[in-house]
């Protein structure tokens, strides 16, 4: 595993289930408006993360050197092979902090959505070069098992006839150890210091809460799996097990392989917008709910640009809200996101509102109905005023006048809430025959109007919506 698969396992933090304030019974009428927000991440936590990754590279470079140096001197394939793992770590690392900061760059106007893509991009060039490392490693473990197996027969026959005499130059199938306890040191010391990696980038991981460094973690313990495997392969040579050296040098290969395979296809995934793994949604989701005046979410998707995700979300509501105040109930969402999910970059809030159906309706009737809420033949708020305007200027124009009006969409029907004043010296009696008989004029105008609410202003206007309707008209 490299850094850079582990940038793309940023996880969220588990989250414990929450009972759901809403359920199937809450259905989406329609889109209403939309709304975005951008979050970064602390300097602090992002200067602790570029030290664990230099901290990482110079680890390399010192057990590259050591490995390498080790492999010559006693001649083990096992510890060679852990050397050119090494030796694609100092790479994987140097690109995956090179990626790092060119992730970290802030936005600009040819990268209007950051750069995370950098991160996927020096990944996918990385996990070419393990594929490659890891078939030159296996070529070279095939070559000396070749080698072994050539030479059984004489070793067998030697050591039925002197079983610890092998003369002044030792075996000669290529993987003698000249200096055993120099290569059982420096496959231990490799293992006690990506050991001692594993848990400085766990603990700082666990302490700034962030998913990349717990992942870096695994990254280390990774290595000194493979190190352990370097182990076996030398501790066979000295007990007189020469192929459990070329095959420990096998197994190195295909442990490089796989985070060749891993890495790749998660780059790959990452940049053509693939979804996200479900688990990762599930606790934003149940942030969303939690907040205060939602009635339900849907259609949460995310898609990573290296340690950044993305989130699209509609968050449903209470269908009579005012726009503002629908808003507000998104900028919350949008605020409480981002401060218990620090992986989340940006978030796109549409607000829908919300219906209660019954347990027999059918809801996929509905959601099928409810498509059609932007047809031509439903009024808009234009044409709903043109209408009732003519209406009560032409019938009722010495007992009432259009105050204000505000249309709902709600499961593909329109109602109607008109705001209109009336002489002071009216009765409560007449002013309520008045209103009925403007209600049933313009229900019969419009068949698309489904219900109406007249209501009479006794106070005054607010003077933003007045000055609203005098724009409008």
């Amino acid at each position: 595993m490299t850094p850079a698969t582990s940038a793309r396992r940023a996880l969220a933090p588990p989250a414990v289930p929450a009972e759901p304030r809403c359920g199937p019974h809450w259905l989406v009428a329609a889109r209403g408006h939309v709304g975005h927000s951008h979050h970064r991440g602390g300097e602090d936590e992002g200067e602790t993360s570029e030290r664990i990754f230099r901290l990482g590279l110079a680890a390399d470079v010192v057990l590259t050197a050591g490995k390498a140096v080790t492999g010559y001197l006693s001649g083990s394939t096992a510890i060679a092979a852990d050397a050119a793992h090494s030796l694609s770590d100092i790479v994987l690392s140097g690109v995956a902090l090179l990626s790092y900061r060119a992730a970290k760059a802030p936005r600009d106007k040819e990268h209007p959505y950051g750069h995370g893509k950098f991160e996927s991009l020096g990944a996918l060039g990385i996990s070419s070069m393990l594929l490659v490392t890891s078939g030159g490693i296996a070529w070279h473990a095939f070559e000396v098992l070749q080698g072994v197996m050539s030479s059984a027969p004489d070793i067998i026959g030697n050591t039925l006839h002197a079983h610890h005499d092998h003369g002044s130059s030792g075996h000669h199938h290529g993987i003698d150890l000249e200096h055993p306890v120099l290569a059982l040191s420096m496959t231990t010391l490799a293992i006690s210091i990506k050991e001692g990696l594993y848990w400085i980038t766990k603990r700082a991981g666990e302490k700034e809460g962030s998913g990349l460094m717990k992942a870096n973690a695994w990254h280390h313990r990774a290595d000194a799996i493979s190190s352990v495997v370097a182990l076996v392969g030398v501790g066979g040579s000295i007990l007189g097990l020469p192929l459990l050296d070329p095959l420990a040098g096998l197994v190195v290969s295909g442990m490089i392989l796989k985070a060749g395979i891993k890495t790749g296809y998660e780059s790959v995934l990452e940049l053509v917008d693939a979804a996200v793994d479900p688990s990762l949604l599930e606790p934003i989701k149940e942030t969303i709910l939690r907040v205060h005046g939602v009635k339900g979410c849907h259609r949460l998707r995310g898609r990573k640009a290296g340690t950044s995700l993305y989130l699209d979300v509609h968050i449903e509501v209470y269908p009579f809200l005012s726009v503002s105040a629908a808003h507000d109930i998104g900028e919350t969402v949008r605020h409480q996101i981002q401060k218990e999910h620090n992986q989340v970059a940006e978030v796109f809030i549409h607000i829908d509102p919300s219906y209660l159906v019954g347990p027999t309706m059918d809801l996929k009737r509905i959601l099928k109905d409810s498509d059609g809420t932007n047809s031509e033949a439903i009024p808009r708020q234009q044409s709903a005023e043109a209408i009732v305007s003519n209406i009560i200027s032409s019938h009722f124009s010495e007992k009432m006048a259009l105050e204000h009006l505000m249309l709902h969409y709600v499961q593909g029907r329109v109602l109607l809430q008109v705001q209109v004043s009336m002489s002071p010296e009216i009765l409560i009696r007449d002013a309520m025959e008045v209103a009925k008989q403007a209600e049933e004029e313009i229900l019969r105008a419009d068949a698309s109007i489904s219900q109406i609410s007249l209501q009479l202003r006794l106070g005054q206007q607010i003077k933003q919506l007045q000055l609203a309707s005098q724009e409008r008209r």
